[in-house]
């Protein structure tokens, strides 16, 4: 991968920008509306509310820590403080918010493939799921605000039928530092209700991923 651990030293969070922000069609809650992590959000950051009255909690911000590869190194993204962290294993981790019923999930070394070619996989892999509608799809550049340089970002949103209710998921392969592979896979999903919050949880953890040490 491209941003491997190769005398890297530890990151803070610096100020960047979203730069051809996705325009979805229907899926306005993966526009950052030029909102981004800053130094502050390695205490605590921007605060998101549901639009489900029911679910209304703000969600807040820190930087977090994850997949510890090796004595002393890891990946840190800028992650919902309260989100229940669970390791996975082979590069991958999620963090639960069960209340809530929603999630981020990372594999952190996905494949050797561009993000567009993993991206069309993911959508052919869906054909025949109970409900299924692609909302959106695209391709983008943006640049990391945790010095992995410019990122080329893949992503579909879909909805699907889960028993008597409608999911929501955004699902994104990126490649960092000018890579075009899809170095890593994104995933969060949960009610359509969520849709702005999750939007808002998978682009600050896309700009902040970085892998550490």
């Amino acid at each position: 991968m491209s941003w491997g651990y190769t005398g890297m030293k530890r990151f803070g969070i610096v100020a960047g920008a979203v730069s051809g922000v996705a325009a979805l069609a229907g899926a306005a809650a993966l526009v950052l509306s030029g909102a981004a992590p800053s130094n502050a959000a390695t205490e605590q950051i921007r605060t998101v509310a549901s639009s489900n009255s029911a679910a209304s909690t703000p969600v807040r911000y820190k930087t977090r820590f994850f997949i510890r590869y090796s004595e002393g190194n890891h990946a840190m993204a800028v992650l919902p403080s309260t989100w229940r962290q669970v390791e996975l294993g082979n590069w991958q981790t999620r963090f639960d918010d069960s209340a809530n019923n929603r999630m981020i999930r990372f594999n952190v070394q996905y494949a050797n493939v561009s993000t567009v070619t993993a991206l069309n996989r993911k959508i052919a892999a869906l054909k025949g799921t109970r409900g299924l509608h692609i909302v959106g799809t695209s391709t983008v550049g943006m640049n990391s605000t945790n010095h992995q340089g410019r990122m080329t970002v893949s992503t579909v949103v879909y909805t699907y039928k889960s028993g008597n209710t409608t999911r929501w998921v955004a699902t994104r392969y990126v490649g960092q530092q000018g890579s075009k592979n899809a170095e890593v896979e994104i995933s969060t999903a949960g009610s359509t209700a969520d849709s702005k919050v999750l939007g808002a949880v998978i682009n600050y953890a896309t700009l902040s991923l970085a892998l550490a040490g």
